[in-house]
């Protein structure tokens, strides 16, 4: 049943099958659900692979464990597709009267905008409704191109940091012993199926329900309190004004906390705290450290939500220094691992060693996103004529060999990605405000530089999974780009058809509705006015750089196990989630081995695994049953009329 040309994969003809009508049920419906808003989101992907894999069972032809690790991949990256939604919101941007009475330098944003990026204003295409039109040619092609290029490269940058720390350098990827526990059982149902997997199941399926059920009845609407986060803001105000405190309930950070190391999250709960509570409070309160970032003292006020105040006092203080702290991780990263580096790249320039290893050579890694990267940034430099070359290569290629360095070495220590760092373009258009046209400042904010780096924390926590079910890390890349294929084909026809039944933004689709607060806020940004500090970029740099080194020196010398990666964890994750994850790390990694013994607590590591990965497929079923619901709550044939 293998197809020829991937021999020895899970891609056979029955997967590729199932991953085709996957792709052209899910793409649909995800996409409806995100435009009806209400719901809590796409479909899980282990309830969809559970049911598939049955399915497949019941026909006779059961699935084995390379062939769900493709079908689970396919669907892990259903999303990872070009989505031609983002053509409407540019489409209202240029007719929105937001836009249209918002002006900068005396022009209306909407007139600044090129007709490359947003049709003209007397197009026809506004009274058609439909992205198949000569006027959105332009913008169609530049978008499916810069998302094309910047998939090439993210695959690249995925296969050379996996091997580096997948390979030579084998990290532990806490999180892919669940995702390979989960496809293992699956497919082979061991012993360990009925001791541990399926009661986990029901246990955390009986959870999850009590922690969504509440959600769900505020969406018909029914009075009942959410469960699953407590916000204590407001109740430490008097003492630490300023301060972000909560509890997340929710059981993915329970389950994500039960499987990475001790050491880690106690490094992330005491950064955290420390940067969240303290420090954000004595930025209001202290007079020296006031003066540093004035704009956040200015504009907190008592009363102010948790999420609110994490977004505000990221805006004003924490961007730049999260951006300087990724950098200085990136650096201390490449001077850590400089030998394993060079033999990483040494084995796969033998071409023969990285086929043996199901990896591509490391002239087709290189020439991939050197090229993909390169073209990026010739076509951005085109397109927005005034912002130096050299900022725009910074961040495509730059930023695009360091970024994805961090995610997967985050990933492979703490289970968590750092993804992109907040503002990352905006701090270089905000750096040459009055040097560029106000038309290249307003399209480059809202159309922002294409950054790599964001799917390789994922990506090589794939390829740790494949490695542990005996998959072709090769076999990674061929289902996303598959995924990729059928899910722009389907996203294009989809989206042209919901745009041809109603108008967007309507109330057809409630979601679009937010269309207005976005132009507001993009317009806002667009124009300069967020009090972004891009000099902060370079003292924050410095600053962790010397904390990373003695952190590391100290590991060294002292033989401490105060991670690096926790550390910068606690800068990107709120006290509300890492106080939980210690908890639960606590428990997985000390408590219960002690319970159990020494010659039991050996066991145990394996065996968590097993339960982990049970509880996630029970809160999946749980999700997956209450985004249905969500959207028969919202359904106009339930309401009474």
């Amino acid at each position: 049943m293998e197809m020829a040309g991937f021999p020895d994969t899970g891609l056979t003809r029955r997967t590729l099958l199932l991953i085709v009508l996957l792709m052209a049920l899910l793409v649909p419906s995800n996409l409806y659900i995100t435009l009806a808003g209400g719901a809590f989101g796409v479909l899980q992907t282990y309830t969809l692979v559970l049911l598939f894999v049955y399915i497949s069972r019941y026909l006779g032809a059961d699935l084995t464990k390379r062939e769900v690790y493709a079908l689970f991949y396919a669907l892990a990256y259903s999303t990872v597709y070009f989505n031609a939604y983002p053509l409407l919101y540019r489409a209202y941007l240029r007719v929105s009267e937001i836009t249209n009475s918002f002006a900068i330098e005396g022009e209306p944003v909407s007139s600044l905008l090129p007709t490359w990026f947003a049709p003209p204003t007397g197009s026809s295409l506004f009274k058609l409704r439909t992205i198949f039109h000569p006027d959105m040619l332009y913008p169609l092609v530049i978008s499916l191109v810069f998302t094309a290029l910047w998939l090439v490269a993210e695959l690249s940058m995925i296969m050379l940091s996996s091997f580096l720390f997948v390979e030579v350098e084998a990290l532990p990827y806490p999180m892919a012993q669940v995702d390979a526990t989960f496809i293992t059982m699956i497919a082979d149902r061991p012993s360990e199926w009925l001791r541990g997997f399926l009661p986990s199941v029901m246990l955390m399926f009986f959870l999850a329900t009590m922690i969504y059920l509440p959600s769900i009845g505020a969406i018909v609407g029914l009075p009942a309190p959410p469960i699953g986060f407590y916000d204590f803001s407001q109740q430490i105000a008097d003492y630490l004004p300023g301060a972000a405190l909560g509890v997340n309930f929710y059981p993915w950070v329970f389950l994500w906390g039960f499987m990475i190391p001790f050491n880690v999250a106690a490094a992330a709960l005491v950064s955290s705290v420390i940067i969240w509570i303290f420090l954000n409070s004595l930025f209001i309160t202290n007079s020296l450290l006031r003066a540093i970032f004035p704009d956040w003292a200015r504009e907190y006020e008592r009363g102010m939500s948790h999420w609110l105040i994490v977004e505000r006092s990221t805006l004003r203080i924490w961007a730049p220094i999260q951006l300087g702290a990724q950098l200085a991780l990136a650096l201390t990263l490449v001077i850590r691992y400089r030998k394993e580096i060079a033999r990483a790249l040494a084995a796969l320039a033998k071409a023969g060693t990285a086929t043996a290893r199901g990896y591509p050579s490391l002239k087709v890694l290189l020439g991939a996103f050197l090229s993909a990267t390169a073209l990026i940034v010739l076509l951005y430099s085109a397109l927005f004529p005034g912002i130096p070359i050299y900022y725009i290569a910074l961040i495509g290629m730059g930023l695009g060999l360091l970024i994805p360095l961090t995610n997967a070495y985050m990933t492979g220590t703490a289970g968590t990605s750092l993804g992109i760092p907040p503002y990352t373009w905006q701090f270089i258009v905000y750096s040459q405000i009055g040097n560029i046209s106000p038309s290249t400042q307003v399209t480059s904010i809202l159309y922002p530089m294409p950054t790599v780096g964001s799917m390789a924390g994922g990506g090589a926590q794939a390829v740790k999974v494949a490695q542990l079910v005996g998959a072709k890390p090769t076999d990674l890349i061929k289902v996303i780009v598959i995924a990729f294929l059928i899910g722009t084909v389907v996203n294009l026809f989809v989206v042209d058809a919901l745009w041809r039944l109603a108008p967007i933004p309507s109330m057809a689709y409630p979601a679009t509705v937010g269309m207005r607060d976005t132009a507001v806020y993009d317009c806002i940004v667009a124009s300069g006015l967020l009090p972004l500090k891009p000099g902060i970029i370079l003292p924050a740099l410095g600053l962790f750089l010397v904390i990373f080194s003695t952190l590391e020196a100290l590991n060294v010398f002292l033989r401490l196990a105060v991670p690096i990666s926790g550390v910068i964890m606690g800068l990107s994750y709120q006290p509300a989630t890492t106080i939980v994850l210690f908890l639960s790390s606590l428990a997985g990694n000390v408590m219960i081995p002690k319970l159990l013994g020494k010659e039991r607590s050996a066991k145990w590591g394996a065996f968590r695994g097993v339960l982990v990965s049970g509880a996630w497929l029970g809160d999946a079923i749980a999700s997956s049953i209450f985004t249905l619901l969500g959207l028969i709550g919202r359904a106009a044939w339930t309401w009474p009329w």
